[in-house]
């Protein structure tokens, strides 16, 4: 398809994404859009999912196909169809990050193309928009983005500069390499974000009544204590119970009390109290664990903790998400398999109950993200493999249901390589254990292993890995030995608050240097929020107060909230 010409003007218009867009030259608030093979209903989607994201996403820069000139754009499906439409060529220049919004203190940038030649330019100036309008020589393209008009937290100066010849957009950082090299600054264009990661953390919600019920069985065999989803944790850390740490009574395990208290995540004022914790840590989202129950035609399940959420007075200050853990096996009396039979209706309820919801976690190009834990337990698949046939009828199910219900796009990644043909557009990771049971190892090789991972990622960081306290409850006690416990139980011996900030340099510098789709290439995903029994978790705890999420902050450089309050009234 070849793009429209307006008269005088080879570049008038720009092909958008896989929806077949045509953006041409319009207003200068809002780019006007002209249908072309999509239907207007797809345009508007399109464009009002990219509006859903209102973090900060990177701008981009592409050199026009004639080397004259160079194109900016924070849309990731404009830019794709600037290089595959006009041979434009995407250059990884780490310009900063920009709002689609306006927000308070903000101004706007706008874009401008020449009338004549690919030649475009930004500006923060009304006064030099509408000169150069008038000029002739350029034409409005509409607003770009938003950037401060003074220095906010975590912002920096960005520019515009020139040698005579082409004009660039520059971040502070790099200010002086280009003045050596000759460029002079036109003008400050504001102040953007030069990095910022979007962190979240995986939640586990079943720490409620309706939880696992074979553990809670199994507490009240082993430790004369009905009902309680706390069992093994609580015996621990000796709160409020007789101290029973089993074969490593000389380890402080203080920490595994959460500094609330032991709490019951049905409720919604549970999650209203651990949305104040991480928002104000400047985490961005919660990543849900969900389940599917096929007993009695299925239906979702161990979703209390979500519901809770759902219902959490303060819900907006943080984003969520889905993450599907469809396992092949049992969980006490309840299956966690997804049957052939069932996909439509698992894919249907995910996109009815929480894509539907304002707060879902949109990719930067405004997809929603799901992700996919586990997927052995979809269709045919089992322990040792998955069924792609099968997985590839789930991720389609929930693509078909989306268009359907919002005409929009769905971002599905999987823990994981992506098995070919099974539908996934990238990968995401969890929780980590290193073979060597050396987190210091774990640390080391944590950029080697997002190596391992092609094209869209989603990294994560595991803030430690420990299955001690399960002991009796879900594992059971395989007697004092010292290698029979290492071949029962999987844990970190020198897990520590520096080694955790070790991999999140890690992950900061793997973020800096890398050259992934820029789809969620800022997004970080940390193991985890509350998975106290395997020893992932960064919510506050009882001996450490806010130490993770302080480090969480420190390391990814996160700029809202205004710090972490370890015990919210």
């Amino acid at each position: 398809m070849t793009a429209g010409k307006s008269q005088g003007s080879r570049w008038a218009c720009v092909v958008v994404g896989a929806l077949v867009l045509t953006v041409c030259v319009g207003a200068p608030q809002q780019p006007h859009v002209v249908r072309t093979v999509a239907t207007q209903d797809q345009i508007r989607a399109a464009m009002n999912a990219e509006g859903k994201v209102t973090d900060p996403v990177p701008l981009l820069e592409y050199r026009t196909a004639d080397t004259i000139g160079w194109f900016w754009t924070l849309s990731q499906a404009e830019g794709a169809a600037a290089a595959s439409q006009h041979g434009m060529k995407p250059v990884p220049s780490r310009l900063g990050y920009l709002r689609r919004q306006a927000f308070p203190g903000s101004t706007p940038v706008y874009r401008l193309r020449g009338a004549q030649q690919a030649e475009y330019l930004l500006t923060a100036s009304e006064h030099e928009r509408q000169s150069l309008v008038d000029s002739g020589k350029f034409v409005q393209e509409g607003v770009l983005g938003h950037v401060a008009a003074r220095r906010q937290t975590g912002t920096d100066a960005l520019y515009r500069m020139s040698n005579g010849a082409e004009r660039r957009v520059v971040p502070a950082a790099r200010q002086s390499e280009f003045a050596d090299r000759g460029y002079r600054i036109e003008q400050q264009l504001g102040y953007a974000w030069p990095v910022f990661h979007r962190a979240g953390a995986i939640y586990f919600g079943t720490f409620d009544r309706d939880g696992n019920q074979a553990m809670m069985a199994r507490t009240e065999e082993i430790h004369h204590r009905p009902g309680d989803w706390w069992g093994g944790l609580r015996d621990f850390a000796g709160s409020g119970v007789p101290r029973n740490a089993w074969h490593w009574p000389g380890e402080d395990f203080t920490d595994r009390e959460p500094a609330i208290g032991y709490y019951d995540d049905s409720r919604p004022d549970t999650l209203r109290k651990h949305v104040v914790q991480a928002s104000g840590a400047g985490l961005r989202y919660f990543s849900f664990y969900w389940y599917w129950n096929p007993a009695d035609g299925g239906a979702e399940n161990y979703t209390e903790g979500l519901k809770a959420y759902m219902a959490a007075t303060n819900r907006g200050q943080m984003d969520f998400n889905v993450v599907t853990c469809l396992h092949p096996w049992k969980d006490g009396t309840t299956a966690l398999r997804l049957p052939a039979e069932q996909i439509t209706k698992a894919a249907d309820t995910i996109v009815d109950t929480y894509l539907s919801q304002p707060n879902y976690l949109r990719a930067n190009d405004g997809r929603p993200v799901i992700g996919v834990c586990d997927a052995r337990g979809i269709g045919g698949g089992d322990v040792d493999h998955i069924d792609v046939e099968d997985t590839r009828q789930f991720t389609d199910a929930i693509r078909e249901r989306a268009r359907a219900r919002f005409g929009e796009e769905v971002l599905i990644t999987v823990n994981g390589v992506p098995p070919v043909g099974a539908g996934f557009d990238g990968s995401d990771c969890l929780g980590q254990f290193d073979p060597s049971r050396s987190y210091r190892a774990y640390a080391d090789n944590q950029r080697r292993f997002f190596s391992n991972f092609p094209g869209t990622l989603l990294r994560c960081a595991t803030s430690d890995f420990d299955e001690r306290p399960r002991i009796g409850i879900a594992i059971g006690d395989p007697g004092p030995d010292p290698a029979a416990l290492r071949a029962s139980f999987r844990w970190y011996d020198d897990a520590d608050l520096t080694g955790f900030e070790r991999v999140l340099a890690a992950v900061r510098a793997d973020v800096a240097e890398s050259a992934r789709p820029s789809t969620v290439d800022n997004f970080v995903s940390l193991y985890a929020w509350n998975e106290w029994h395997e020893g992932g978790y960064i919510e506050p705890n009882r001996r450490d107060g806010c130490a993770y999420l302080n480090a969480v902050r420190r390391q990814l450089r996160l700029v809202t909230g205004n710090g972490c309050v370890a015990t919210p009234s």
